[in-house]
Order: structure tokens, then C-alpha cells, then sequence
């Protein structure tokens, strides 16, 4: 870079060995209508290429925002994820080695990301200009998957990632999955990963790249054959993908499946071939006869695609590998039962004396263990967790692994006094600080936390990290509220604070009375009775429909506002709801127990977390729980 400051945009190309048409993707970048001193262009050469290597350094000289950066050879996400933590910019671009941007491409991303600050992830429009059909059905496939109807509504779901752009924090709580060893279906994956947790994504055609695709006929039908084995890989880890309904897990459903998309054939051919010949006007019928002939042949190699991942995927099975679906979403690690608050909706601070709190070690264990498979998220639990004398060592060992957003769940009253040593961890996204605040008003929720300086302490903590992420957008920060008696009415109002102080979500919880002993609800004052029931249904109709219109601001699913109704005129069983713990969550206790409500089924101090996952009595604990007649609705072990 010509200039000390940071670029503002960094701009990632994985490649693999081809060093001609990566060098007129670099040339494209090079003319760009943007400042030079504004972006850096970051190439990952995924395995080691002379060539490739020549090249960069020969254009060096006259461009001076080139960045090469080379791995072993594992993979096109791989590759995505190793740009990204070498990457500066606040907006993070890709395009793939094979695409020319045009020369406005930079200009209009940051013009779009402008406009649509809440927005992370803008799409653009990717096109080729040759006249070789085969090679026009590949891009045409590619850029069907964008959009899709979902409950009757059209809705953006996917980019593929040769024209993408992203807001910096987004890539910082996401990575692309490196279990795709090949360049097909990991972007499939990681865009309804973001999609299903809420985020909108915005596609400007305007951004345009185009696409310089292998006009061999060889690769055309590798290609084919790569989008089946990745497609079916993303449908074995999700299995609910609205493009890949087709597609099915279980043994005897695959062969099934398989044999009637065989079938199924002419009709995919004739629908999409149809579709195709329309939008690029075809007349002339020997190419109406290729359209069609080219989709059928594509859809056979990606049949064939389908199996021999399947037949992986089951080989993987057979000699006791992981299975990606057996890896927790959640890891909950309560580190303490200490407190500094008597709330008057929790009976954990009662247990403080009962026992000595787990030993760091056992904590810094289990953050490596679940760094190493992959857990998405991890958050530390209490009592208050900065209590802890040990808890910023804590930190620290969760910045060496590199976690991101190890959330914090704390009342917030020691945040404005910790707050320097809390700041290094805020700003470089280790930690993610999760504030209990349940009333705007002073005596609510002092009531209800049993203090006298509750309120004001934790509204100042609030207000410190609202002016910190005034400075730097990048602090991740959320709130969490209690659906109570005493709240019901500010619940919505609550939101829109939530809002005006920058946190970057609000979570609602459900009324456990007693934390120790789920099942008595009843019996607090706390508790909604059915005079006040027609106030939740409005108030849960009301955030809902914020839901709707701002989905990743609440993160409380649309069905689990909606089961709040059920929840406190106590009519929800396990038909409504399926409690995940021991599954998707695992919470590990104060002593270092993997507990459910009703079993213990791992200790972390005697196994370690792989076993733990494998055993037979986690299988059993998640067995109690899925049955579970009344679940506690929260959004952490039961949310959908």
C-alpha cells in the first residue's frame, strides 16, 4: 500500500495454478474507478505455484496493493478464510481468478454497503459473453440459486463468490466451512448458515463481473459432478436447504431419492431448459435441442456427484470419524456460581458457598478442544462471570486460540468498572458481552434483581459501550431481557433501547423462576396469569412483526416469540418444541459436569470433549430431554 492507513476495502481471490486468467482478474482490479491508497487485493494461492508466483511479483512493481499469500493445497474455503484474517478492510470483497470486475465494480460495492448500513453481505451480477451454450447453463444454474421462494415470498439466500461483499464483523463471526475440500458448495453452505440465523443480504446487478469460464466441454461436466458431491454435503449438514429437497440423508431414503431424480430427469431438463430458451431468446431449434441436452447432462453428473459423496460420507461413518451433524452448535461453560446480585428470578447466587468453581484449566481445555472441532459458539455462564479473579486470563487464552465472540452473559454492574481491561478483548472481537436488562425502569428492575444500584450501574455499563462502539462499529455487544408480569408492557419499547445504544441484538427469555428447579414456574410473582394473557398475545404480535421487518435485531426465532404464548398459559410439550440440550447445546456446570435437567451425562475433568460427544449417555440424556413435556422455551437449548 502507498499509504500507512489501513485499505478500506480488501479484495480476496483464491486461485489454484492459473496464472494467465488470474492475471487478467488483476489487471480488472487494477483499473478500477477507486482509489488505489483504498484497497489492497489479497491472492491466496492455494498450493505452491512458481508460476503463479512470478507473475504476482512482476506486477508488483506497478501495483503496489498486491498481497500473495500461499497455503497448502486445502481448499477454495480454506483459502476464503486465510484472506480474511489477513484482510484490513472493513468491507471484505470476493471474486473468483476466472472473472473480470468491471471498472465501477469497487466504487458501487462501497457505495451499496453505504446505503444499506445494516446490511452485511451485497451481491452482484455476474455474466459471460460467450456464445457456447453448455457454458450458458452452467452460469445460468449458478445464478437461479440466488433466489428462492420461501413461505410464499421470494428472498435472497445465496451469492456465489466470485462477485460477494461483506460488512468485516460478519466474516469475523463466520467462517467458510473447510470440511469442502473442492470449490462447489461451500458458499451454498455458509450463505444459509447467515440466512437461517437471520441476516438479510442485498443484490445490486449493478456490480458486475464477468465470468471467463472453461469453455472445455471436460470441465463443464466437472463441474457438474463437483456442484453434486458439495450439494450433498451441505444437505447432510443441514438437511432442511430449500434448493436440495431433493436431496436426502438416511440410507435407504438416499437410493430412494436418487432413483426418482433419475426419473425425474426430462421434466428437470424440460422446466429449466424451457426458462433458459426464453430468457436469452433462443429460436433457431438445434440450439433449443443443445439447451436441453446440456441440462440433462448436467443433471446426470450431478447425480453422479451425489453418490460418491454419499458413499464418502458413509465411509466416514464406517471408520468412526466425526460426524459433522454430532459437533454442538453451543457450549455453555458456567464458571461460577458467585454473584454479586440476590436476584429475585434466580437461585444460583444461593449455591455460591456450595462448592469450589471449576479450575482454569478444565476451561482452557475445553476452549481448545471446542476450537479444535469447530463449535460455533461458546459462552461463559454464571453467577457473574466476572467475579472470576482468573477471568481476563480467560480471555487471553481464548485470544490466543483465535475464538471469536466468546460470549459473556454478566449483569453488566462490573462492566464500567473493568471496563480498560475488558476494551482490548471488546475490540478485537474476543469476547461478546451479553447484558441481562430487564425493565427501563429503576424500581422494576432493581425489584427484580434485589438491589438498589442494579438499574443505574448496568445502564451506565450500556451507555460506556454505546459511545466505545460509536468509535470502533466492530464491538459485538448484545442485551438480554426477561419476559415477566412486571415488563410486559415495555417489552417493545425495550427493543428500540436496545436499538439507541448500539447493541447489536436483543434476546428474550422466558420466566424460569427457580434456575435450579425448572419446573416450579408457578409459583413466582414474576410468573404471567391469565388475566394478563390478552397484553403477551399483543405484545408478542408486536415483536413478531419487528421480527419480521428487522430479522436479525431479535434473536429469538419468529416460532419461538409465537410458542411464548403457549409457553405461559402452559400448554407447550415436546410436539411443539424439542429441547436440544445434550445435542445442539451441551452446558457444562460450576463443577465441570455436561448436565441436562434431569442427568449428567460427562464430566470434563475425567473425559475429554470428543468422548463426551461420542458416548452412549449422551445419546440417552438427549433421549429425557427430547421428551421433555413442558420445555423451558429458552432460546439457547429450544429455539426453531
Amino acid at each position: 500500500m502507498n499509504s500507512s492507513k489501513p485499505a478500506e476495502i480488501s479484495v480476496i481471490i483464491p486461485t489454484y495454478n492459473r496464472d494467465d486468467i488470474l492475471k487478467k482478474c488483476l489487471l480488472s482490479l487494477h483499473e478500477q474507478d477507486y482509489p488505489k491508497n483504498k484497497y489492497e487485493v489479497i491472492i491466496v494461492s492455494d498450493g505452491f505455484s512458481s508460476k503463479v508466483t512470478e507473475m504476482i511479483n512482476s506486477l508488483k512493481k506497478d501495483h503496489k496493493n498486491l498481497i500473495h499469500i500461499q497455503q497448502s493445497h486445502k481448499g477454495p474455503a480454506a483459502a476464503r478464510n486465510l484472506g480474511i484474517k489477513k484482510a484490513q478492510g472493513e468491507i471484505i470483497s470476493f471474486i473468483d481468478d476466472d472473472c473480470a470486475a468491471d471498472k465501477s465494480w469497487l466504487k458501487l460495492i462501497a457505495e451499496t454497503h453505504r446505503d444499506n448500513p445494516d446490511v452485511p453481505v451485497v451481491g452482484g451480477y455476474t455474466f459471460t459473453l460467450t456464445e457456447k451454450v453448455h457454458v450458458l447453463v452452467s452460469q445460468f444454474l449458478s445464478t437461479c440459486s440466488i433466489e428462492t421462494n420461501i413461505d410464499e415470498k421470494k428472498e435472497l439466500i445465496f451469492f456465489p463468490t466470485c462477485n460477494v461483499s461483506f460488512k468485516r464483523w460478519i466474516l469475523d463471526k463466520y467462517n467458510f466451512n473447510e470440511e469442502f475440500p473442492f470449490a462447489g458448495g461451500e458458499d451454498l453452505e455458509f450463505f444459509w448458515r447467515l440466512f437461517k440465523d437471520g441476516y438479510n443480504f442485498v443484490w445490486d446487478k449493478n456490480i458486475k463481473t464477468t465470468h471467463h469460464r472453461d469453455s472445455k466441454f471436460s470441465s463443464f461436466v466437472k463441474q457438474a459432478y463437483i456442484y453434486g458431491r458439495g450439494n450433498l454435503l451441505v444437505q447432510y449438514m443441514h438437511g432442511d436447504h430449500p434448493l436440495l429437497k431433493e436431496l436426502k440423508k438416511g440410507r435407504i431414503i438416499f437410493w430412494i431419492a436418487t432413483i426418482v431424480n433419475i426419473v425425474k430427469l426430462s421434466r428437470f431438463s424440460y422446466i429449466l431448459g424451457k426458462k433458459f430458451i426464453k430468457e436469452n431468446n433462443i429460436l433457431a431449434m438445434h440450439k433449443k435441442v443443445s439447451v436441453y441436452f446440456y441440462f440433462t447432462l448436467h443433471k446426470i453428473f450431478y447425480i453422479t456427484g451425489n453418490i460418491a459423496e454419499y458413499f464418502r460420507l458413509m465411509k466416514k461413518r464406517v471408520n468412526g470419524e466425526k460426524k459433522l451433524l454430532k459437533i454442538p452448535q453451543l457450549i455453555i461453560l458456567d464458571i461460577t456460581h458467585s454473584c454479586n446480585l440476590e436476584c429475585r428470578i434466580c437461585d444460583i447466587w444461593r449455591t455460591q458457598d456450595n462448592g469450589k468453581n471449576i479450575d482454569i484449566i478444565y476451561i482452557k481445555n475445553i476452549l481448545t478442544q471446542a476450537k479444535k472441532l469447530g463449535v460455533k459458539e461458546i459462552a461463559l455462564s454464571g453467577g457473574e462471570p466476572l467475579l472470576r479473579k482468573d477471568i481476563f486470563d480467560i480471555f487471553e487464552y481464548a485470544r490466543k486460540l483465535m475464538i471469536k465472540d466468546l460470549g459473556v452473559l454478566t449483569n453488566g454492574i462490573l462492566v464500567e468498572k473493568y471496563s480498560r481491561q475488558l476494551m482490548p478483548y471488546l475490540l478485537d472481537n474476543t469476547i461478546t458481552l451479553v447484558i441481562s436488562l430487564d425493565s427501563l425502569n429503576p424500581d422494576t428492575h432493581n425489584y427484580i434483581r434485589n438491589s438498589d444500584v442494579a438499574w443505574h450501574k448496568t445502564r451506565r455499563s450500556l451507555q460506556e459501550l454505546c459511545l466505545l462502539k460509536k468509535n470502533y462499529p466492530r464491538v459485538n455487544f448484545n442485551i438480554i431481557s426477561i419476559i415477566l408480569n412486571q415488563n410486559l408492557e415495555e417489552l417493545v419499547e425495550l427493543v428500540t433501547f436496545a436499538q439507541s445504544v448500539r447493541a447489536n441484538s436483543l434476546q428474550f427469555q422466558p420466566l424460569l423462576s427457580n434456575n435450579l428447579k425448572m419446573a416450579e414456574r408457578y409459583k413466582s410473582v414474576f410468573w404471567i396469569g391469565k388475566d394478563r394473557l390478552p397484553v403477551l398475545d399483543e405484545t408478542m404480535d408486536k415483536l413478531i412483526d419487528f421480527k419480521k421487518k428487522n430479522p436479525s435485531f431479535i434473536k429469538n426465532s419468529i416460532n419461538n416469540l409465537s410458542l411464548v404464548k403457549r409457553y405461559y398459559r402452559g400448554t407447550l410439550t415436546s410436539k411443539d418444541v424439542t429441547c436440544s440440550s445434550a445435542k445442539n447445546t451441551v452446558l457444562i456446570s460450576s463443577q465441570g459436569e455436561c448436565r441436562t435437567c434431569f442427568s449428567c451425562y460427562g464430566d470434563i475433568r475425567k473425559q475429554t470433549l470428543n468422548n463426551i460427544l461420542e458416548s452412549k449417555a449422551i445419546i440417552a440424556a438427549y433421549e429425557k430431554v427430547r421428551k421433555c413435556s413442558w420445555p423451558c422455551l429458552l432460546p439457547c437449548f429450544c429455539d426453531s
